[in-house]
């Protein structure tokens, strides 16, 4: 008796074993993990589609939250900043000034690697002022913006009317369809 009782023991440990090990398994499929992406190349422009979100304004401020969505089946990663390129102001490219910041806790990371698999999804926040307090008027807007997602050189073109009043502030990309954080501090590396 004591013999099939310590074998049972030694069953209910395997089986314990292998259940542990397929626990492990799926939370490193998680999307959104901060080093899940270490083996998922960067996504590419062929593969992800750019759309505006939310839009706010409020005390001479806005943000507009634009999202990278992964098209194709095949998993890929973003990690940091986009690029602005530029805005369409009157019908003509204009430049844009941009500074980083990030939306974390001091001395906390400042972005993590997202992973977007079929269908996910990225977003960002862009932020500035939306009045010419010295001309006490509205600024001019945009009409369209180029970007181009972290890591990759090819832009987007996207319709969006951003006010243009100066520097914009850039958010790195977060797992998810919007960015629910609405403060920012400038990142200093």
């Amino acid at each position: 008796m004591q013999f099939r009782s310590e074998t049972v023991t030694w069953v209910q440990l395997r089986g314990c074993a292998v259940g542990v090990a397929l626990l492990a398994a799926l939370f490193l499929a998680l999307p959104g993990r901060a080093d899940s992406g270490a083996t998922i190349a960067t996504c590419q422009a062929r593969q992800l589609n750019l759309s505006t979100t939310f839009y706010g304004e409020a005390g001479g401020q806005f943000v507009q939250t634009f999202t990278f969505t992964n098209t194709r089946y095949q998993p890929c990663q973003l990690r940091g900043w986009p690029n602005l390129n530029g805005e369409r102001v009157d019908g003509r490219l204009v430049r844009m000034k941009s500074v980083r910041v990030v939306q974390v806790a001091p001395g906390a990371r400042p972005f993590k690697t997202v992973v977007l698999f079929a269908r996910g999804a990225a977003s960002f926040n862009l932020y500035g002022e939306d009045w010419n307090h010295l001309a006490d008027r509205r600024c001019p807007s945009s009409s369209s913006v180029s970007i181009s997602p972290p890591g990759v050189r090819a832009a987007f073109s996207v319709a969006a009317k951003l006010p243009m009043c100066g520097r914009l502030y850039v958010a790195p990309v977060i797992a998810g369809p919007t960015d629910h954080d609405s403060w920012s501090v400038v990142w200093h590396p």
